[in-house]
Formats: C-alpha cells, sequence, structure tokens
C-alpha cells in the first residue's frame, strides 16, 4: 500500500507543487510517516493553518509541500487553506482516486470514474484504455474511448458503431452487452443521436439498422429522411485499400430479399453504403 501511495503522489508532484491529504477514515497516518520523496517536505494540518499558509506561500514558495490532515475536510467555510488547496492538488485514498492514478488522470475525472465503475473493475479494460489516453483528453472523450474499448474497436464513433454491427451481423452481443454493464449505453446512444440524428424512445441496434433501411430507401424514393447522411456514408479517409460486407439478416428473418450493410472502399475513402440482394 506504501509503495502504490508514493507512486501516486510522485504523480501529483509533477503536477502540483502543494498537495492536500485527509485521512478521513484515521488509518493512513503509518503510510504518511513511511512516505519519503525526494525534494517534498511533509507537513501536517493540525490548528496551525495560518503559520502553515505563511510557511508555505510567503517562507518558501519554491519548495514542494505534502499537507497531511488526520481526520476530513473541513467545510469549505471552516477550511482557512481552501484558497490554497483550489490552486493546487489533492491526494484521495478511495478507490476511484486510485483508479484514476493508476490511469494518471486527474480528479476533474471522478465523476466519470464513479458513474461506470464496472468498466474500472477490469485490468486489462484498465490497460486498454490507458493506451488510448491522450492529456488533453476531455469527459466525453474519455467515455467514447471506454466505448472503443467494451466494443474492441478504435476510439472513432463510425469505428465503434461499425464494429457493433459487425458483431450485430454475427449474431454475437458481447459488445453491447458489455457496454451496457459499464453504463455506458446512454453515452451511446446520445452520441449516435449526435452523429446521425438517430432518436428512439427504447434505443436498440437493431432498431437503428432499421431506421438506417428506411432513411436509405427514403433517400432513394423522396421519401422522408430521418438520419442524416454520416448513418449511412461515413467518411474516413486515408485507409487501406480492401472491402467487405455482412448481411444483417438477424434483423429481418422473415423476409425473401433484404439489405445488405457494406463497408467499401472508393479513392482511399470508406463509406458505409446499403445494398438490395436476395437471401438464399
Amino acid at each position: 500500500m506504501s509503495h502504490r501511495i508514493s507512486q501516486a503522489l510522485s504523480r501529483l508532484f509533477d503536477k502540483h507543487r502543494i498537495v492536500f491529504w485527509y485521512d478521513t477514515k484515521h488509518e493512513l497516518r503509518s503510510d504518511f510517516e513511511a512516505v519519503s520523496i525526494p525534494a517534498v517536505e511533509k507537513l501536517e494540518i493540525a490548528n496551525n493553518e495560518y503559520g502553515l499558509k505563511y510557511r508555505i506561500l510567503r517562507e518558501s514558495p519554491e519548495q514542494k509541500f505534502l499537507l497531511y490532515k488526520e481526520g476530513p475536510q473541513p467545510e469549505d467555510l471552516d477550511n482557512w487553506l481552501l484558497d490554497v488547496q483550489l490552486a493546487h492538488g489533492e491526494f484521495r485514498t478511495d478507490q476511484v482516486a486510485i483508479w484514476l492514478s493508476e490511469l494518471e488522470l486527474g480528479l476533474e475525472f471522478a465523476e466519470v470514474a464513479q458513474a461506470h465503475t464496472e468498466f474500472f473493475q477490469a485490468i486489462k479494460r484498465k490497460e486498454a484504455l490507458k493506451k488510448l489516453l491522450k492529456p488533453d483528453d476531455t469527459a466525453g472523450q474519455l467515455r467514447l474511448k471506454m466505448l472503443a474499448v467494451c466494443a474492441g474497436s478504435e476510439p472513432r464513433m463510425d469505428s465503434v458503431v461499425e464494429t457493433l454491427l459487425q458483431q450485430l451481423a454475427e449474431e454475437r452481443d458481447d459488445g453491447i452487452r458489455l457496454i451496457e454493464r459499464c453504463g455506458l449505453d446512454s453515452f451511446l446512444w446520445e452520441q449516435l443521436t449526435r452523429f446521425y440524428g438517430y432518436e428512439a424512445s427504447e434505443p436498440s441496434l437493431r432498431d437503428f439498422v432499421i431506421e438506417l433501411f428506411k432513411s436509405c430507401y427514403a433517400m432513394g424514393t423522396d421519401g422522408e429522411v430521418k438520419l442524416t447522411g454520416d448513418a449511412w456514408c461515413s467518411s474516413s479517409a486515408g485507409k487501406t485499400a480492401g472491402s467487405s460486407s455482412k448481411a444483417l439478416k438477424p434483423c429481418l428473418p422473415s423476409v425473401p430479399r433484404c439489405w445488405v450493410l457494406s463497408r467499401i472502399w472508393v479513392d482511399g475513402t470508406s463509406g458505409i453504403w446499403l445494398s438490395w440482394i436476395t437471401s438464399g
């Protein structure tokens, strides 16, 4: 435990000069006393806030400090070091904070981790996510990359959708089930609305495919097109030439003729297209 704490604190000190540590459950004093980080001075908060503030801001404005308090963080109105804390970093020892530390993510992503705890339970998923992370990721980009890990796709919405539809065509549901288990399904449907204009009271991949069929048919017959152009022709330039197609017969099992969803490549640009075939 002490080793993990030291590692997490070291990463925080790469970004902050001052780090606060509230030992809410009064159980980590020995770990605080054991921590030794080069160039970091340890101080304890114990009814000495004014003196500490003078020391860390006036006497030693360049020194790094670890400020430990045995007990919970005071209410904001009673926290005389709140201004300093808000301007610097805080070390937390709850499970969410540990996950964020392992991924080298800031506390601003705590809400995301808390909302999708199932995702972070698996070491393989965390390792896969870490490989995709970038320093300037937003909460939305983090969720998109989590979607990609669950689906087994590249971290782009068109790739996530294509992979999920490929699994649907193969009568598999492992990707969408994992997305649901991790609480990412609401985000998935929000993105399908944002990128493709798909809306439904009870959204599902099968329903999305049927809406895709309807919109493509309407486009060719001057009917009402509900989905946006991105839904049936999703551009992604610079790909390696190739082609693949999958019939989504599970969506329309009783129809003797049906559309097939095709991935084709024209002049280095990929697109999702529909073709009319007779089922065998």
